[in-house]
């Protein structure tokens, strides 16, 4: 039995006397998830359409985030 099946199991495996926050948090998604998967199929995504203004605005936004902005990242050949 893996730990997503019953993290009660691995934390005595561990030796622990309780379950931490992430654990708990861990098992209830994947719980949630793989319960709810079943009945709602597939994710449905909207189709985005984007103005060119925005456009141009996130090109320019990714552009800049590519430029080295420390000396560190900087190469010198």
């Amino acid at each position: 039995m893996s730990f997503a099946d019953n993290p009660y199991k691995q934390m005595l495996t561990d030796g622990r006397k309780s379950l931490r926050p992430e654990d708990i948090k861990t098992y209830g998604v994947r719980r949630f998830l793989d319960e709810q998967a079943p009945r709602r199929g597939p994710l449905q995504l909207p189709k985005l359409h984007f103005t060119e203004e925005e456009n141009r605005i996130m090109d320019e936004i990714l552009a800049e985030e590519r430029l080295p902005t420390h000396e560190s990242e900087v190469s010198e050949d």
